[in-house]
């Protein structure tokens, strides 16, 4: 299959026109024009991905988070984009990113940590206005109250994380919003629709100031709220092509955060990561 029926064939589901205006999504880079028959999905585009993709013969990379964000004006090797994209060239291997597309798909990165949750009643925190069927962010249900307290142990147990927070209007939690990565852009829409706790990733101190007494906020990190992806992406593409393409998901740890702690924080997400998100 060549390149381009490869990413027709996937944004028929998952649209490149409901991601975000500025996001940079689709073909980054094409290497080769031999036909795609092994792809490896992958969180993110490291150098230990590519061995990876090398080593088991990809002819394509599938990732969440692109590579090429800002414009190139120069191809430097001793920068991190610059050695990766001349890495990729130099074995052959393609680039594809499906990111702000895939959160907003149902069933994809917020409805993924949603549903690990537990959640039910989900329904877009955001829906598109011009597009029926997608949104941003999850908005869901426990089946009875939990407290605070209960939830972060839940999060924890998931993310496998360390976490900060802040106490909300009540201590019993039953209404949550969810919106995998960088989401406090969300945290209006979350608040006005009188959710208890907020998950979401990358929250300011001074959020944290605004919205204590009023809606319960949790961080457990940017990786640890969208870990879930390649996997969920997974079940996507596999729908698609059935037995066409053969599909790998990488089994690198990106996260690029450490955690000084008694706890080992990073073994428990590594070990997470290699028992395919279980």
């Amino acid at each position: 299959m060549e390149i381009e029926e490869f990413i027709d064939r996937i944004s028929c589901f998952i649209p490149f026109e409901v991601g975000l205006e500025n996001d940079k999504l689709g073909l980054q880079v094409q290497a080769s024009k031999q036909e795609v028959r092994k792809v490896l999905i992958t969180y993110e585009v490291t150098s230990e991905v590519i061995q990876e993709a090398k080593e088991k013969q990809m002819d394509l990379i599938l990732s969440f988070h692109p590579l090429i964000f800002f414009p190139l004006d120069r191809l430097i090797i001793d920068e991190r984009v610059g050695s990766l994209l001349l890495e990729l060239i130099q074995n052959s291997i393609s680039l594809v990113v499906f990111h702000t597309n895939f959160d907003a798909v149902r069933g994809g990165t917020s409805w993924l940590l949603a549903e690990r949750l537990g959640l039910s009643n989900l329904e877009f925190l955001l829906p598109n206005e011009k597009r029926e069927g997608f949104g941003f962010g999850v908005v869901g249900e426990f089946e009875n109250f939990v407290t605070d307290l209960y939830l972060l142990e839940k999060v924890q147990g998931i993310t496998n994380s360390p976490i900060r927070w802040c106490i909300g209007s009540s201590r019993n939690i039953k209404k949550i919003a969810v919106v995998g990565g960088s989401g406090m852009n969300f945290a209006k829409n979350a608040y006005e629709k009188n959710v208890d706790a907020f998950l979401t990733a990358d929250i300011k101190y001074h959020d944290f100031h605004y919205y204590k007494g009023k809606m319960m906020l949790i961080d457990p990190g940017h990786w640890e709220t969208e870990y879930l992806v390649p996997f969920g992406m997974k079940k996507f593409v596999d729908a698609i092509f059935n037995d066409e393409i053969t599909f790998f998901v990488s089994n690198i740890y990106t996260n690029p955060v450490e955690y000084f702690s008694k706890e080992e924080y990073n073994l428990k997400q590594k070990r997470v990561l290699l028992n395919n998100g279980v």
